[in-house]
């Protein structure tokens, strides 16, 4: 909106001017955040911005996170695997430990996003299958050459 003089009114925070020099501002979308300038930015991945209009992003709560651009925060973060890969986005984001557990020993959480299924594990380990959290060192390593999910780490 003008004030009475040629100088447009400046956007707030959470809007952007899409032509320059109109005083017309629009909302960020939802995912992206702004301080009132000629754009808005995509939300980093850790953030998220749920609303239209929001003037920054939010951390994602422990121990969750998003990708670029998230309206929620629904994977878990580096160091922690998602439990139950059929919970919903917004169940996830109600109640985070309850589906983001602690990286097991031995086993590799190093990407966001993994999940109980993905688990990685080393070269000379195993797991009795895809549901189980419990690494077993092999007796005979040349039989066991890790899961391949993750980066194998020797």
């Amino acid at each position: 909106a003008t004030t009475g003089s040629s100088k447009p009114t400046p956007c707030s925070p959470g809007t952007f001017a899409a032509t320059e020099g109109l005083s017309e501002c629009d909302s960020c979308a939802p995912g992206s955040s702004g301080a009132g300038g000629a754009f808005c930015s995509k939300c980093a991945a850790g953030t998220y911005a749920a609303n239209p209009g929001q003037g920054e992003c939010i951390p994602c709560p422990h121990p969750l996170s998003s990708r670029g651009g998230g309206v929620t925060c629904s994977i878990c973060k580096t160091g922690y695997y998602l439990q139950d890969v059929s919970a919903l986005p917004v169940v996830i984001f109600e109640s985070p430990t309850e589906h983001c557990k602690p990286c097991p020993p031995n086993a590799d959480c190093s990407s966001p996003n993994t999940t109980l299924e993905a688990l990685g594990f080393p070269r000379g380990y195993w797991r009795a299958s895809n549901q189980t959290t419990e690494l077993h060192k092999c007796v005979a390593s040349e039989h066991c050459s890790g899961s391949g999910s993750a980066a194998n780490v020797e």
